[in-house]
């Protein structure tokens, strides 16, 4: 393929000036010479060791005038640059530039770091202590997973009677979860969808070694965005419900049933919330070929919909039938104005324009104080001619009641 490369007029001169020689081009009928392959003949020459291929028709008169010719080109410098860059830009036509290869985020400092105690020693969830020791960046994917979902429902719940932020992490065994309230309801689904959104969204970015997720994203293709991982879904799902089933107890009585009931609603909340993200494969961003995954929704999605079941939570009956992803209890929910936290509780806050809480009720007539903060931020920006964003300085005012 080298000398179809090559333009017209340097072929011609590639031709006639010998650069082919032991090539065998003497074969080969250019498409602008008017003689035939039976036509041509060679000379040898007793003095020269090679042969020199001479087209016929040519007279060693001609022949000596065609070198003249070809030695002061041949010996240039331009010569050679000019035909280095019709290759090179030859080349760059015919291949198509390459595509970056997909990056893998690096893997957080949490997951390097092991287990804490209290999931090592672990007594009522024996699948725990067997992940830390052989998994340890699946155990803590999942712990992880569990300690957004309740800080989630802290933020959600801020303002109601019950916040979650009393409740201690799953794996410390709360008090709370030695009785069937729909508050404890709430927290074995939160932890449950939590441990399966922590093992699911680890593993669709690469960061375990038990997910299969990293080799389909990279035999899906070279130009994509590190992330899409259908298989993680079922993967954190499943680690979510061995490691949160006991391994202590009554297996059958009406609080395990209860709880493992719960402990499904959480993971279903999961699948329920699925979104579905495509990307597109083509030139230019084109949709000519559409990959589609699905991928765990954000945690403040998952809690919001569990939080909405904690609402409607319902009495679990022996003969009556329930939805899978529904929250039972069977038990009343006890008596908050009798449980007190270790810090204040903030029962509201108010600032120009807004206000959020109720302190009558949250405080449970004990009484709150009120502090006064002063927050500065940047406003009334605007782009000035060329490349520059100037603010205003502005001052909100915010007093917020803490219960006493």
């Amino acid at each position: 393929p080298f000398p179809s490369l090559l333009p017209f007029p340097l072929l011609f001169y590639a031709h006639n000036c010998g650069w082919f020689e032991g090539m065998q081009l003497h074969s080969i009928t250019l498409p602008y010479s008017n003689h035939s392959p039976q036509e041509s003949h060679e000379y040898s020459s007793p003095s020269s060791s090679r042969e020199t291929v001479v087209p016929s028709g040519i007279s060693p008169s001609e022949e000596e005038t065609m070198s003249r010719l070809c030695t002061p080109f041949l010996a240039s410098r331009w010569f050679y640059l000019i035909l280095f860059s019709i290759i090179s830009i030859s080349h760059a036509i015919s291949s198509p530039p390459s595509l970056p290869q997909p990056t893998r985020p690096p893997i957080p400092i949490t997951l390097l770091k092991g287990c804490p105690q209290h999931l090592i020693f672990s007594r009522s969830f024996g699948h725990v202590r067997v992940e830390c020791r052989f998994k340890q960046a699946t155990a803590i994917s999942a712990y992880e997973g569990i300690k957004d979902a309740m800080n989630e429902c802290s933020t959600r719940m801020k303002f109601l009677p019950w916040d979650c932020s009393q409740t201690q992490n799953i794996f410390y065994d709360p008090i709370i979860l030695k009785y069937g309230y729909k508050e404890s309801a709430l927290v074995w689904a939160l932890s449950s969808a939590g441990a399966a959104w922590g093992v699911a969204t680890a593993c669709a970015q690469g960061w375990l070694s038990d997910c299969e997720c990293s080799k389909e994203l990279e035999e899906a293709g070279r130009h994509w965005e590190w992330g899409g991982c259908s298989a993680a879904v079922q993967h954190g799902i499943t680690t979510s419900r061995k490691m949160l089933t006991r391994t202590s107890g009554g297996a059958n009585s009406a609080l395990r049933k209860l709880e493992k009931h719960n402990l499904k609603a959480g993971r279903l909340a999961v699948k329920k919330t699925l979104t579905s993200l495509c990307k597109c494969h083509g030139v230019s961003g084109s949709c000519q070929q559409k990959t589609c995954w699905k991928q765990p929704a954000s945690m403040t999605t998952i809690t919001k919909h569990l939080v909405e079941k904690y609402h409607k939570a319902k009495l679990m009956m022996e003969e009556g039938k329930s939805r899978n992803n529904d929250l039972l209890f069977i038990e009343a929910s006890p008596d908050h104005c009798a449980v007190r936290g270790e810090k204040p509780r903030v029962c509201g806050w108010r600032n120009e324009t807004h206000a959020q809480g109720d302190c009558g009720r949250l405080c449970c007539g004990r009484g709150f104080n009120i502090t006064h903060e002063v927050t500065r931020y940047k406003c009334d920006c605007q782009f000035v001619w060329c490349c520059q964003l100037q603010c205003k300085e502005c001052i909100q005012h915010k007093w917020v009641s803490t219960c006493t």
